[in-house]
């Protein structure tokens, strides 16, 4: 649609609001769970959750499309399941290294510079998308700068740069990467098989990379943690991200990018809800600020009138 309203965008901008919310109540599960469970062990579980509880999802789709269930759904030809296949790893690879950087980062750092730190995807993806003709608009360019000053506000700002802070500005270049990968894909795949297949890649890294750093599974402690590491699998992984997958379909990376903003104010909110964590008028206003920035993004860019003595 040229002009005025879209539903496609409006519902794609529903669908990717929908996963920050559940993104955003995810901190305060991940806050509890990761007190017995080591973060790459804690990032396997819920992958491993993830990517079961999308077979049921994406069988129940073949049927009410087809009314049969296949192992590729859609992809008929050979060029397409190659398609889909390769799409899922490279979005599992990319989220697995994005997510296991980012929880060694937490580990070593503040929330409050976690949150801002890991925002910066929202600066990244504009820039990386330059290289890969996915050119942002001003007002995009205008709402990001005000998603990264309501992140900054939110989240304290950034006093030092150590180790943790490294950790999680590598994450969130990575977790940029992610972001154009799944642009790249998500509009010529299933995007339930996608995110499965990303899944499965995602424990399978997060899996050897517990293994490799000799992470102790303690039956008792991962039994514990269980509603927690659950809660991720199916919320904030099977359901968030393949509303994220839907999403990108119909929005422009940049503005994705822009409402995934949304998720600090959601973190927020679950830590005043579930940990009685308070905001100052400092942190307030950040979250004011981004949801300006989210709105402005969905604004239709303004189109210049035609000439009156155009003929027309």
């Amino acid at each position: 649609m040229q002009n005025g309203f879209d539903i496609r965008k409006f519902w794609g901008a529903a669908a990717m609001v929908a996963a920050t919310l559940l993104w955003g109540v995810s901190f305060s599960s991940q806050s509890y769970g990761m007190r017995t469970v080591p973060p790459l062990t804690f990032l396997m579980l819920r992958s491993v959750v993830a990517a079961l509880a999308l077979i049921p999802v994406a069988a129940l789709f073949d049927r009410f499309r087809t009314g049969r269930v296949s192992l590729w759904g859609a992809a008929k030809t050979r060029a397409e399941r190659k398609l889909l296949f390769a799409g899922g790893v490279w979005c599992g690879v990319a989220l697995g290294l994005a997510s296991s950087f980012q929880q060694y980062g937490i580990k070593y750092t503040s929330a409050g510079k976690a949150g801002f730190l890991t925002a910066l995807y929202i600066v990244i993806v504009p820039l990386l998308g330059i290289f890969f003709k996915r050119r942002a608009t001003p007002a995009q360019w205008l709402a990001t700068a005000l998603a990264l000053t309501g992140s900054y506000l939110l989240c304290g700002g950034l006093t030092r740069v150590g180790f943790g802070e490294v950790m999680l500005i590598i994450g969130a270049i990575l977790f940029s990467g992610h972001i154009l990968v799944i642009d790249r894909y998500a509009g010529q795949c299933d995007c339930v098989r996608l995110s499965c297949i990303q899944f499965a890649v995602t424990s399978l890294i997060t899996g050897a990379g517990s293994l490799a750093v000799k992470d102790p599974w303690i039956a008792a402690d991962i039994a514990g943690a269980l509603p927690f590491w659950l809660y991720c699998g199916f919320f904030a992984g099977a359901a968030a991200f393949t509303l994220q997958m839907v999403a990108q379909k119909y929005l422009h990376p940049v503005t994705a990018t822009l409402l995934m903003s949304l998720e600090s104010v959601f973190a927020a909110i679950g830590g005043r809800i579930f940990l009685d964590e308070r905001l100052t008028a400092v942190e307030l206003t950040g979250c004011a600020v981004i949801f300006v920035a989210a709105i402005l993004s969905q604004l239709p860019p303004v189109r210049p009138r035609r000439a009156a003595n155009d003929g027309r």
